[in-house]
């Protein structure tokens, strides 16, 4: 009987297990991690204050995107900020327990040093897909099979989570703990290829970005780009003062979030097939449409955690869609010198969209309260379902089609 030796694969298996891992151990992390609005909650934080807190991070985030991409392209080494901004972003996030509660000036010190931190933490999880996307573009790998051991970990991880962690630990050891795990994703980041033409890539996209905003179908997919990420932060902001409402433990925030990711799977796992089969504006359509489906339930038949996680099923099939989509839909629009351009102008739009919705989310969850709360989401995901529909009366300007990573 023949011994398997990890040197016996080729070298597109073995960059396709090292990059899953670092997707698995990447998501994991992010599983552990995952509840600081819990703490904040626990902390006497209100919606409000806590949509003022996001919407902060969320301006931050610009900056830091902006920050960091220069950095990269100046380097020529994606590899490196992963490595950098995991270490910084992990690292310094294991302190946050550390800042004094029931004080005065808590409140404070909370705006202030969150917001800094998602300095190094926002860009962790675009430059962990922009490594995994350009390799899987460059060496013909499936990034569908990929990124689903990301939605696979981060669903058994957040189970762990609540049954053995915070019971036992509380829940200020997922701030340190997320950091252990993340070592591992830091670890197989180094062995990893480093994507080539970044830097060449990038100083083309800087002459010429206002050809993507002569191009219709690329400004409405921005527009539609921002109001559903409106839906989205609202639904998975706030989700925690929902539980509150429906008074279901909110430690289970956790459980729920696996539910949503392990429902990611099959449609991640299948998105080659489904590409071939329907065309992208479809696909992403469908998903936004079922996470609308599912605040819509939320608002309506919502009263118990089983009732919770069973119309969970519905948002986690829906981000399955569109993680599996929205990149490549962009890249399909965009000409293949402005690509890079347009992946960036898409994450600035989702995060001033995000400033806008943690402001509004916030007041408007304290003033109606939970379920109408969310009968609002359900109308912000159909709102851009329908702006999104519009835009295939406009005729735009034909793109070279997007490479086929998944």
């Amino acid at each position: 009987m023949k011994k398997f030796h990890l040197r016996a694969l080729s070298p597109q298996a073995a960059e396709s297990l090292r990059l899953a891992g670092v997707q698995g151990f990447f998501w994991a992390a992010m599983a552990v991690g995952n509840y600081q609005s819990v703490y904040l909650q626990n902390n006497g934080f209100p919606a409000a204050r806590f949509g003022l807190l996001n919407a902060i991070a969320c301006a931050v985030s610009i900056l830091a995107m902006t920050f960091w991409g220069a950095v990269s392209d100046k380097t020529g080494s994606v590899r490196k900020i992963v490595i950098l901004t995991l270490t910084l972003g992990c690292g310094l996030y294991a302190f946050v327990p550390l800042i004094p509660t029931g004080q005065p000036y808590s409140s404070l010190l909370f705006l202030i040093i969150i917001p800094a931190l998602s300095f190094f933490r926002t860009p962790m999880a675009p430059f962990v897909d922009n490594l995994t996307v350009r390799n899987c573009a460059e060496q013909g790998l499936n990034y569908g099979v990929i990124r689903s051991s990301g939605s696979f970990l981060f669903a058994i991880t957040g189970v762990l989570v609540v049954n053995l962690l915070i019971p036992n630990l509380g829940i200020t050891s997922t701030f340190w703990a997320m950091g252990l795990v993340m070592l591992v994703a830091i670890t197989l980041t180094w062995f990893c290829h480093e994507p080539q033409g970044g830097g060449q890539r990038a100083k083309k996209t800087r002459s010429g970005s206002g050809e993507l905003f002569r191009n219709p179908k690329f400004v409405t997919f921005l527009v539609f780009c921002f109001v559903f990420q409106m839906g989205m932060t609202f639904e998975s902001g706030f989700m925690p003062y929902l539980m509150a409402d429906l008074g279901i433990d909110s430690t289970n925030l956790g459980l729920l979030l696996s539910v949503k990711a392990l429902m990611e799977i099959p449609f991640l796992f299948f998105i080659a097939k489904l590409r071939r089969r329907f065309k992208l504006h479809h696909l992403i359509m469908m998903g936004a449409a079922l996470m609308a489906l599912e605040a819509l339930m939320f608002s309506l038949f919502v009263h118990t955690l089983p009732q919770l996680l069973m119309f969970a099923v519905l948002y986690g099939l829906g981000g399955g869609l569109w993680i599996g989509t929205s990149t490549n839909y962009i890249y399909e629009l965009a000409p293949v010198h402005l690509r890079a351009t347009a992946h960036g102008l898409f994450i600035s739009v989702s995060q001033i969209s995000g400033i806008l919705s943690n402001l509004l989310g916030g007041v408007l969850f304290d003033l109606i309260g939970g379920k109408p709360f969310y009968s609002v989401v359900a109308g912000v995901f159909a709102t851009s379902i329908v702006i999104f529909a519009l835009s295939f009366s406009i005729k735009g300007k034909k793109s070279t089609p997007a490479p086929n990573a998944n």
